[in-house]
């Protein structure tokens, strides 16, 4: 039998421990951290971390959601009058995270895969009574979607930006060694701020992009792609791997 056909790909993420596209047969995967987060506004939100009686519950959106938490914290437990209230993480990843660094925090949300589900989540298990906000950390390039499905479903929701994303020091070369390679083939983009960073890289490169297959996981990652004038050839609605995987092969 013939060796197996492998298909480079860059994915525009950070590796992370769940992480298996490099163990595949068929795959040549190539990791490029698009973006470097900067924390702002931590002591505004250390002081709303240290008064849960004020709050529903946290939402919290992504794993950097989660380090924003644990730098305003500085290394101080997480109160636990949070254990209670109605707290969602999104995804397993962040649940993950949120469980094993905030002294096991309970969440909801682990098989949520976007903004719109985790929305859908809240509605159906939370009460009628919705007096106090929930608190939502978050960066400058959150989309608003889930705030605003919220607040439509009579929620009240307590935004806190608490970190900016920048583009990564080493993104721009990592970029570029995989173009003189040959191996930009195939770019999978997992968020807006991905979006960001590698729209800045085709332009300042003046990289075509007719003939390269673009993947958008996720709908906000799909709108930032537009509105930044980027084809797309493949919609993923959902982050799980199997579903990118199927993305990139076929």
């Amino acid at each position: 039998m013939g060796d197996c056909v492998k298909h480079s790909v860059v994915l525009l993420k950070s590796q992370t421990q769940d992480d298996s596209y490099d163990e595949r047969p068929n795959l040549e995967a190539i990791y490029i951290n698009p973006v470097t987060y900067v924390f702002k506004n931590i002591p505004r939100l250390r002081a709303k971390l240290l008064n849960p009686h004020k709050y529903a519950g946290i939402i919290l959106c992504a794993p950097r959601c989660v380090y924003a938490v644990n730098e305003a914290l500085q290394k101080d437990p997480l109160p636990t009058c949070w254990r209670p209230l109605h707290n969602y993480a999104l995804g397993k990843n962040t649940r993950n995270m949120a469980y094993y660094s905030l002294q096991n925090l309970p969440t909801m949300g682990v098989s949520a895969c976007s903004a719109h589900n985790l929305c859908d989540l809240i509605r159906e298990t939370f009460g009628p009574k919705r007096d106090l906000p929930f608190l939502l950390p978050c960066g400058n390039l959150a989309s608003n979607t889930l705030h605003l499905r919220l607040v439509a479903q009579g929620f009240r929701v307590d935004s806190c930006e608490c970190f900016e994303s920048q583009c990564h020091p080493h993104f721009m070369n990592s970029m570029k060694q995989a173009l003189k390679l040959k191996k930009l083939e195939t770019i999978v983009f997992f968020s807006p701020a991905s979006v960001k960073s590698g729209a800045e890289f085709i332009k300042k490169y003046s990289v075509s992009i007719e003939d390269r297959k673009l993947i958008a996981v996720g709908r906000q990652t799909q709108k930032a792609m537009l509105e930044s004038g980027l084809k797309i050839h493949r919609l993923v609605e959902s982050p799980l791997e199997e579903s990118v995987v199927n993305a990139i092969i076929n």
